[in-house]
């Protein structure tokens, strides 16, 4: 059998409101609980639930329950609708691995389906991000934004700004004698968070690591084994990466997760974080079928009000394939009838006026398109050409990046024409996913919950402040429950004891939440059979940034069918904070 599991994060809950009549879709409302960013600021968390309309939320928060402040109104993001899935069939696809980019080898068979990619320890280590989450090493990596890659495959999800704010990731892998050594296998973001400086020396990137969930336990079968997980936009269930003060490079700097994730505009890894470099983890890790579901901006995505208002009669293909938001694949493409005539024409009619500033156009990998041409249209009735060029026939990467892409456009429109005037074969002409980015326009929502946080400042130092998420939309203004955080007063490391997992009979694996508060800091954890505890696990370097982080430690040598008590345990200069007290019991 195959392992699958999905990703749940224990993050506490506050309270739900649910004060409103039962047949009007209103928004449901949680509060959760905040996380501490130093001794002036906070994160403050919340879930929606917006029944599928567009939606606004912001936070209001202040040092009483009459709040007094409030964040600026955000918007819930558009659905869970675009789709890129790479199978490794063809070869590395622009993906890389290792500090050198090189450690990351295609296999042409013997994946799920066909070919896959394969990362192999030893590998060298990357200390860059030593006082943020520690060691680094780089198992795959990607670019989905403008960030230049060093493959010359750009992947260019959503225009080149996708928002993977609760993305759904689906991917495959297997340890061959895969040993971690302590380390975890976890998805890592890295977001740039001026993009006018990425190609300058001034970059400024942000990193975050999903320690929410870790695809450790599914190396251990040695069978490929299918994984499945959200990534949760709560900063519970995320590591700020920081950076190495040794280094002396500024480059790394703090942003949201939630402004880094609703923007990925520089790269994304699998990687094995938590690499003692004394013990370094050993084997090798295959991944294939690798999916994720993001948010889709698609201007002429119907879940963002975009229609087929006219295609070619006798095309071979429904045109709704063409916005699904898939770039191609089986049954996700469209192609004409045979021996086409040009132009074939496809029309689409926006949700509203709207300013068009993006077009990326696919191609199908079969029966490719050449000459294409885009107009728009503000009455339905007037044309005017906004771009004309040729699709590449095909792509040496495959066909994730045989594609043509305008980006810098400015034109104002309610209707878009795509005509396709030629083709490389005579006998059918096909395209793959059309989309087009740009302000404006309605997006609808998912009927489902939004994880949604935002960054409070500029607080008082040991002050408790109570916060409550709001959000709006056409079926009304909900407020939810309060909930109440205490500023840090000193630079005392925060720490929050978590659960025990990956209980054997002998074994165990403690976790927790450390904030060092801006100084170096260490931590472990005492165990014990009783609050006396008598144990604890090996000290190790947390770092010394004002975000959270997650601690962990792997126990052995315990006693089998006994309950162990533990906490997290905090140490630097400002002195020692003590978690509270868990408990587990061995196999």
């Amino acid at each position: 059998m195959r392992f699958l599991r999905v990703a749940c994060c224990s993050i506490g809950l506050i309270a739900v409101n649910m004060s409103f009549a039962a047949d009007v879709p209103r928004a449901q409302v949680e509060t959760r609980l905040a996380s501490p960013l130093g001794n002036a600021a906070l994160t403050a968390n919340g879930r929606i639930q917006p029944h599928g309309l567009p939606t606004v939320y912001w936070f209001e928060y202040g040092l009483t329950t009459d709040y007094g402040q409030a964040t600026g109104r955000q918007p819930l993001p558009p659905k869970l609708a675009a789709f890129y899935h790479e199978s490794w069939d063809a070869g590395p696809a622009g993906w890389l691995g290792g500090m050198s980019g090189k450690d990351l080898v295609h296999q042409a068979a013997g994946g799920v389906s066909g070919g896959y990619v394969r990362y192999s320890e030893p590998s060298g280590d990357d200390p860059n991000h030593v006082d943020g989450i520690g060691t680094l090493h780089l198992t795959s990596y990607f670019y989905p934004g403008p960030h230049p890659s060093e493959t010359g495959f750009q992947g260019w999800w959503g225009g080149g700004d996708p928002d993977l704010r609760d993305a759904k990731v689906s991917l495959s892998v297997r340890g061959i004698q895969f040993v971690p050594n302590g380390t975890e296998f976890v998805w890592w973001t890295q977001s740039d968070n001026d993009i006018a400086l990425q190609l300058t020396p001034n970059w400024r990137r942000a990193n975050w690591a999903y320690t929410g969930f870790s695809l450790t336990d599914a190396l251990k079968s040695g069978k490929w084994e299918q994984v499945n997980y959200r990534l949760t936009n709560d900063s519970h269930a995320w590591t700020y990466g920081g950076h190495n003060v040794a280094q002396s490079r500024p480059n790394y700097a703090y942003d949201s997760i939630n402004n880094s994730l609703g923007h990925l505009t520089c790269d994304f890894f699998h990687l094995l974080t938590f690499v003692n470099p004394l013990k370094r983890p050993s084997g090798s890790i295959d991944i294939d079928e690798f999916t994720v579901a993001y948010r889709n901006y698609s201007l002429i995505h119907p879940a963002n009000g975009g229609k087929v208002a006219a295609s070619p009669p006798e095309g071979l293909d429904d045109p709704a394939r063409l916005t699904d938001g898939w770039r191609h694949g089986k049954d996700r493409m469209w192609r004409s009838a045979k021996d086409p005539k040009s132009p074939q024409e496809f029309v689409y009619q926006l949700s509203g006026p709207a300013t068009i500033k993006t077009v990326q156009l696919h191609q199908h990998s079969e029966w490719p398109s050449k000459d294409i041409e885009v107009s728009t249209s503000e009455d339905g009735q007037t044309w005017t050409p906004l771009v004309t060029k040729s699709l590449a026939k095909d792509s040496t990467g495959g066909p994730n990046f045989a594609f043509l892409l305008e980006r810098g456009l400015n034109r104002t429109a309610t209707s878009v024409k795509v005509k396709v005037l030629s083709g490389y074969r005579p006998e059918h002409w096909g395209l793959g996913e059309l989309e087009i980015f740009g302000s404006g326009g309605v997006r609808s929502t998912d009927d489902d919950w939004y994880h949604v946080n935002l960054d409070l400042a500029e607080l008082k130092p040991g002050e408790t402040y109570h916060y409550r998420l709001v959000a709006e939309n056409a079926a009304g203004k909900v407020l939810g429950p309060d909930a109440a955080f205490k500023v840090p007063a000193d630079q005392l490391p925060h720490v929050v004891t978590g659960e025990a997992k990956r209980i054997g009979p002998e074994t165990a694996t403690l976790t927790g939440r450390l904030t060092p508060m801006g100084k170096k800091t260490q931590f472990h954890f005492e165990y014990g059979p009783d609050t006396n505890y008598g144990s604890k696990s090996e000290p190790q370097y947390g770092g010394l940034q004002i975000t959270p982080r997650w601690a962990g430690a792997e126990l052995l040598g315990l006693k089998s069918k006994t309950e162990y008590h533990y906490r997290l345990v905090g140490v630097n200069d400002a002195g020692t904070t003590y978690g509270a007290d868990a408990t587990f019991t061995t196999r």
